[in-house]
């Protein structure tokens, strides 16, 4: 029989303390408004999520319908239909951990009514959950990246997410029947739902940002413990360079670390293959911006803007208002660039953190392709240097 070989590489967890005991409490009182964690690409929302669940809802007396609408192809009301609920059969086996079930279970008659239209699906929803609170068990809905359900319509041409999010509104402020985290990095996605749902009394946001820089070295620094890697070392001048170029960006990091792996040679990685590898990242984030540009001066000139505000205060990101010579100065009107902003957004090119309605680059890699992207065109057009 053969025999797997360990991983040479395992996704890490680091930290979080504070956002699981953010979680934990929240969870602890009883439902009443809409939890949305946002954050940029890669800040861990979804690694965090899964570990608030192992952590704090697995013992059971909870009912954890999870989707992640991620791995899922969502393309019209019959895949969403798909995706959120399931025939429940006559024997069914019962389940270890209830966050497994992740669907809602019906009767075939049931999901044949929701297939015709006869029934609504927030309906069956609600009493769905009702079964639940009856048998002293607590729902729990997540669902990760929402965004996926944008411009699906469903009965009299409803918009899904905007309907969804007004059905849990009425599950927990009115009803008290379930708590619901939804999670997106698409922050100006949420924004839109926030401001057609009329939230502003109904939710509560969380940042999950990217590590801070002492958690970043501690995982760098114990590699083993973390990452499960113990075919190299790095010194401390590699991992300052990872934290320089990466910044606090968890997924990017570890893939930043598995390309190492292909050039460790007696448990440690030569300063050149180190640098030549960093070198190559930086490019390629360039060519994302030279790609995206093109030759329209339009864009050219947003992402200097962008960069010059980044400049003049990094530790910060940038708002709407800040961007307003580029609207003076006929380069943009107010709607194509607002369109254009939330393009960005999706593109995973900037974030958005809406309650500060603020802008910013997608990490620290992005900001360096930017850096790099703006230096090689300024040099050959001294008339963009002033922007």
């Amino acid at each position: 029989m053969n025999i797997l070989k360990p991983f040479t590489k395992e996704p890490a967890f680091v930290n979080r303390e504070d956002e699981l005991a953010y979680l934990e409490t929240w969870i602890s009182a009883r439902p009443e408004n809409i939890l949305f964690l946002y954050g940029p690409k890669s800040s861990g929302k979804t690694t965090l999520i899964y570990r608030f669940i192992d952590r704090n809802l697995s013992k059971g007396g909870y009912d954890i319908k999870h989707f992640n609408l991620r791995e899922l192809l969502l393309v019209n009301y019959e895949s969403f239909l798909q995706a959120f609920f399931e025939i429940k059969e006559r024997e069914q086996v019962k389940e270890a951990r209830q966050y497994d079930l992740k669907v809602f279970k019906l009767g075939v008659e049931t999901l044949k009514g929701l297939e015709s239209r006869e029934l609504d699906p927030f309906v069956v929803m609600k009493k769905e959950l009702e079964k639940s609170n009856k048998k002293g068990i607590r729902p729990v809905i997540i669902i990760d990246e929402l965004q996926a359900l944008d411009e699906i319509y469903f009965n009299g041409g409803r918009e899904l997410a905007n309907e969804m999010v007004n059905f849990f509104v009425a599950m927990t402020k009115e009803s008290h029947l379930c708590h619901v985290i939804i999670a997106s990095s698409d922050g100006y996605f949420i924004e839109r739902i926030y401001q057609d749902s009329k939230l502003k009394k109904t939710s509560e946001f969380m940042e999950v940002e990217y590590l801070h820089q002492t958690d970043v070295m501690d995982w760098l620094n114990n590699l083993d413990r973390y990452s499960k890697i113990d075919r190299f070392v790095l010194n401390n001048c590699q991992s300052e360079a990872i934290w320089n170029f990466f910044g606090g960006s968890c997924w990017e990091i570890s893939n930043f670390l598995g390309n190492l792996l292909n050039i460790a040679k007696d448990g440690r990685i030569l300063d050149d293959e180190f640098n030549g590898l960093l070198e190559k990242k930086l490019i390629f984030f360039r060519s994302m911006f030279v790609e995206y540009a093109t030759i329209e001066p339009e864009k050219e000139q947003l992402l200097f803007k962008i960069a010059g505000l980044i400049s003049d205060h990094p530790a910060k990101g940038f708002t709407f208002n800040e961007l307003r010579s580029l609207v003076e100065d006929d380069v943009w009107s107010i709607s194509a660039l607002r369109t254009e902003l939330n393009r960005l957004v999706r593109k995973n090119f900037l974030s958005y953190a809406p309650p500060r309605a603020e802008y910013a680059l997608q990490g620290r890699s992005m900001e360096l392709g930017l850096d790099a992207y703006v230096k090689m065109i300024g040099d050959g057009k001294g008339r963009m240097s002033n922007i």
